[in-house]
């Protein structure tokens, strides 16, 4: 089936953010950008591009669907292989029912250990998560999506961020940061000290979200790339919740000659 693409680089507010920062943004929807890559130079790109858009044919592209025969029948060919993402369907019944027993288990334990939860509009102010998540980032040899682009996606629309804590006597010990996008938001930022994950706190966090999401209208709720070799843990943290694993399209290259795009419209 072939859909417009609900991911977040594929968003409104997210185009509205990379302008806003100094991006090229030569197309809104779809969002296509001009960057550089090594052999390839300045070429027009697409990140999570769905294949109703292919139209615009940006010259390299990170796929949204697997659909490899789409892809080549438009003159692409693939250069990197598809990555995998969990995806929380909040719209499903019985989301408690489909986490697996560990994580429900810990769950429950972590929502009896006393912990003091807060939620907040996050509309790019300073906040100690950051700094947090970075270190994490760093030591990981990470590379999460540019400060100034989140930052600035929630300056841009005063709803589009979300930020859950958890707190132990007064000290933060979880917090995470949710991107919202249509009926679909993203798990962005996270972080949770030692204390924190002894108390199951980032699972109470998550939770929490989830719920408020699903009040929201979200039906879907991105958790971010699926890596059993490399963050085996992650990977299990995520999967828990009872969401399903997604394999996206892969990257891949236009052979022929970029078709221009029409200048973008102006916001309104």
């Amino acid at each position: 089936m072939r859909f417009m693409s609900l991911a977040l680089q594929q968003s409104k507010t997210f185009a509205r953010a990379l302008e806003a920062v100094g991006v090229d943004v030569v197309s809104r929807a779809p969002v296509v950008i001009t960057r550089r890559f090594p052999v390839l130079g300045a070429v027009r790109f697409a990140s999570r591009i769905g294949i109703a858009d292919l139209g615009a044919r940006p010259r390299l592209i990170n796929a949204e669907e697997d659909a490899p025969a789409c892809y080549c029948a438009a003159g692409y060919r693939q250069i990197i292989t598809p990555a995998h993402i969990a995806r929380w369907n909040l719209a499903a019944p019985d989301r408690v029912g489909r986490m697996t027993g560990t994580w429900r288990n810990q769950w429950r334990k972590g929502a009896q250990a006393g912990l003091r939860l807060r939620e907040q509009v996050w509309r790019g102010e300073e906040h100690w998560l950051f700094a947090r998540a970075a270190e994490v980032a760093r030591a990981r040899k990470f590379r999460p999506l540019p400060h100034n682009v989140i930052a600035t996606y929630a300056a841009v629309d005063a709803d589009a961020a979300l930020l859950f804590e958890a707190y132990a006597k007064g000290t933060p010990v979880a917090a995470c940061l949710v991107l919202r996008h249509g009926r679909a938001a993203t798990y962005q930022v996270a972080w949770a000290s030692a204390l924190g994950k002894h108390m199951n706190a980032p699972r109470v966090v998550l939770a929490h979200a989830a719920e408020r999401l699903a009040a929201l209208g979200h039906s879907r709720f991105d958790l971010g790339v699926i890596d059993t070799q490399t963050a085996p843990g992650l990977a299990r943290f995520k999967l828990g919740t009872g969401a399903d694993v997604v394999r996206l399209g892969g990257t891949w290259v236009h052979l022929g000659r970029a078709r221009p795009l029409a200048p973008a419209a102006p916001m309104a």
